[in-house]
Formats: C-alpha cells, sequence, structure tokens
C-alpha cells in the first residue's frame, strides 16, 4: 500500500464533505437561532414573522436554505468516512441521514411562507391556511420522517466514526447525545424549547469538526497488489 497525492476531484470532494459535515450544522444552528417562531400555532408564527427584524428573519430562512442543501451531503459524507472500517453503520447511518434530511428543505419552505403570509393582509385567514398546510398528512410524514430518521443517523454515526477510532470518544459522544437532547427539546415550549435545541445543535456541531478535519485530510490509497 503507498500513500499518494490527492487527485483534483478526489480532494474537491473532500473539501466539499468537510464544508458540509460542518456547514449544514451551523446552517441549522444559525437559522434555529434566528427563527421568530418554532412549531407554534399558524397564529402565533405570523405574528412573530411581522414583529422579527428584516435582516434577522432574512438570515434565518438564508441559513436554513444553505442547510437544506449541506445536511444531506454532510450525511454522505460522514457514511463515507465510516464505510470503510464499520460498513453496516456507515450504510445504515447514510441511508437513514439522506431520508432524513430530505424533507429540511420542505420544512424550511414552511417558514418562507411564514414569512411572506405576514406581509400580506388577512392575517386571521392566513393562519387557518397555515395551520391547515402544516399539519396535513404530506408535511406530517416529511415532519415524522425527518425526525426519526436523521436523530437516529447521527447516533449511528457517533458510534461508527468513534468505534473506527476516525474522531475521538468526546466527538462521537456529542454526536449521540445531540440526537436525544434534540427529542428532549419538544418537552418544552418557546425560549426553552429553543434554548434546548440551539443546546443539541451546538452539541452536533462540535462533533462534527474532527470528522470534517479528518475527512479534509484524508490521502487517497492505492493498492500494489496484483489484479
Amino acid at each position: 500500500m503507498a500513500g499518494t497525492p490527492n487527485p483534483g476531484p478526489g480532494r474537491l470532494l473532500r473539501i466539499v464533505g468537510a464544508v458540509a459535515i460542518v456547514g449544514g450544522p451551523l446552517g441549522y444552528l444559525l437559522g434555529g437561532l434566528l427563527a421568530p417562531a418554532i412549531h407554534g400555532t399558524g397564529a402565533a408564527t405570523i405574528q412573530a414573522n411581522a414583529a422579527a427584524g428584516p435582516a434577522a428573519n432574512a438570515t434565518h430562512l438564508a441559513a436554513f436554505v444553505a442547510a437544506s442543501y449541506l445536511l444531506p451531503i454532510g450525511a454522505v459524507a460522514l457514511a463515507w468516512l465510516a464505510y470503510r472500517r464499520r460498513p453496516w453503520l456507515a450504510a445504515i447511518g447514510g441511508l437513514l441521514g439522506i431520508i432524513g434530511w430530505a424533507p429540511f428543505a420542505a420544512l424550511a419552505a414552511l417558514d418562507d411562507l411564514a414569512s411572506v403570509m405576514a406581509r400580506q393582509p388577512g392575517q386571521a385567514s392566513n393562519a387557518a391556511l397555515l395551520d391547515a398546510f402544516t399539519n396535513d398528512a404530506v408535511m406530517g410524514s416529511y415532519l415524522i420522517i425527518y425526525v426519526i430518521c436523521h436523530l437516529v443517523a447521527y447516533v449511528l454515526f457517533g458510534i461508527a466514526l468513534w468505534r473506527a477510532r476516525i474522531i475521538p470518544a468526546w466527538a462521537g459522544w456529542a454526536m449521540v447525545v445531540s440526537s436525544p437532547l434534540t427529542v428532549a427539546a419538544f418537552a418544552f415550549h418557546d425560549t426553552a424549547r429553543t434554548a434546548v435545541g440551539v443546546a443539541a445543535l451546538a452539541l452536533l456541531l462540535i462533533g462534527s469538526l474532527p470528522a470534517a478535519r479528518a475527512i479534509a485530510a484524508r490521502r487517497v490509497v492505492r493498492s500494489t497488489a496484483p489484479r
């Protein structure tokens, strides 16, 4: 086995993977901090958006849009990083991560819809429409798939990367603990829910840093064995 310099395409993919591993949770964290409302009623969400500063609300939407692209790529990158030493955990975690993050764009679009509704006349009727849209079967299934799949994925990623000795134990535990902490956030309301959710995302971000560094530094290894 001999190490060789990384080819351009491989290096590009690793850089994109590293950015996505960190940038996805960072975008989610920033968007969550600046979001005027999280999982509120239609009326409360529209009122909060109407009262929010335009710059902060635009930043929160931009962060969520960026996260919607980066989070699935980050899940693929984490799976690739762990695959060689923990293939089953990596494969299952990667599939769950992709499936779990796929609905995030639709959920982020709900925030954009609330922002648009807050600027339109007839907030009472808009609130009823927002509630109906948010709670219908399609959006409900998106939410359930998003919650279950991405939370299980990061438990598997944390275990796989830690057991493969790609990231230190504290980073693996940070990834793992972020999932049940996210579930715990739903037991709270308003400010407390935001605080617990932000703490969970901060753990995920901190735990992802060594993984991003590992994938950025990984070298292509070419076998010299006869074919």
